[in-house]
């Protein structure tokens, strides 16, 4: 498994766990799938969750 994959599982079991503590306070299943989604997107989006094997950057060349 590389580092990529484990970064992600990582990155992945956190948003799991995180999401379980606040459906758990909270009692609601609904609670429980908003703050994964969140937080899924939230770490694709951040790029903690790299989902391709080159992950391009559109940078200006001088």
């Amino acid at each position: 498994m590389s580092a990529r994959h484990k970064l992600n599982a990582a990155y992945l079991h956190g948003s799991l766990i995180i999401a379980g503590i606040i459906g758990g306070i909270s009692e609601s299943f609904i609670a429980f799938g908003i703050t994964f989604a969140v937080l899924l997107i939230g770490n694709i989006q951040g790029g903690d969750i790299r989902l391709n094997r080159h992950q391009t950057r559109r940078t200006r060349r001088k």
